[in-house]
């Protein structure tokens, strides 16, 4: 449909780790899983890090997955922090609470987590499929530039992985844009220019636009879809309600959430790939 965006920089393999935050639980295998299939997307390494004492089982656990484990001492929040600052760190992958109990929900380590720390973290719910790679991933856009900014990254390594996109957008009733009596050409249109505008890096993608409630909706399209991620850009902000759709999906999703910081300089990064993509698009004179 239109050019591909920039890839990250090429870097030997072993110079880029997802990092797995796991704990002696049920929830230790499906953090392993989803870090090895998000590994592969962002053509990293995956090491286990736990915070505590050693745990004889959770390393047995973490070699049967083919992953190396760091016990490291201290309160989880702060540990965490530390290791996952490390510059070779791209993404960080954590279970959400009550893993055991059959919760959805983020417990406080991981919510302090994803507010502080500014590169893309997974939450993982505790029923999620183990040893699944990723075939499709859920893009939800609000049609606003900075979190399409966010996401361009992960959208540019899902389609060099061949993984098809599914792009949502949720239509405010009083937003709707205005159509002629050529419904069906205007709306293909229509279509066709948010993607190329807001996921110019997507290749093998769909748009699954709805009117109403974001949240409710964005869930009907995940569990229709059948994705295996949902990747949401966001502004680490939870504070008077905010992030309802982030709240949302964490509670709710079946599959594990990347959450990505929205960062200035990525805003300008998009609207250079989407002037590049409309340019590729345009037929010569």
């Amino acid at each position: 449909m239109s050019a591909r965006g920039a890839k990250a920089p090429d870097s030997p393999r072993a110079a880029r780790t997802v990092l797995a935050a796991i704990a002696d639980d049920a929830a230790a295998a499906g953090v392993l899983s989803a870090a090895g299939a998000i590994a592969t997307l962002y053509s990293a390494t995956v090491e286990a890090v736990h915070v505590g004492e050693a745990s004889p089982a959770l390393a047995t656990k973490a070699r049967g997955a083919g992953v190396p484990v760091r016990t490291v001492p201290g309160r989880p929040i702060e540990a965490l922090t530390q290791v996952a600052a490390d510059e070779r760190v791209v993404a960080v992958v954590i279970g959400a609470n009550g893993s055991a109990a059959g919760s959805g929900r983020a417990d406080h380590t991981a919510m302090a987590l994803f507010t502080s720390l500014e590169k893309p973290i997974a939450v993982v719910p505790a029923n999620a499929p183990v040893a699944h790679p990723i075939r499709s991933m859920l893009v939800p856009l609000d049609g606003t530039a900075a979190s399409a900014a966010a996401l361009q990254e992960i959208v540019a390594l899902a389609s060099d992985a061949e993984v098809q996109i599914v792009v949502a957008h949720v239509h405010q009733e009083r937003s709707l844009p205005a159509f002629s009596d050529q419904l069906a050409h205007e709306v293909r249109a229509w279509s066709d220019e948010f993607i190329a505008r807001h996921c110019p890096s997507a290749s093998q993608v769909t748009l699954e636009s709805r009117v109403g409630e974001p949240h409710e909706h964005l869930l009907d399209i995940l569990r229709r879809s059948g994705c295996d991620l949902v990747a949401l850009g966001w502004s680490q902000d939870l504070a008077g309600g905010r992030a309802a759709v982030v709240r949302g999906m964490l509670a709710e999703s079946p599959v594990p959430v990347l959450l990505t910081p929205v960062h200035s300089d990525s805003v300008f990064a998009l609207a250079a790939a989407a002037t590049a993509a409309g340019a590729a698009d345009i037929p010569p004179a």
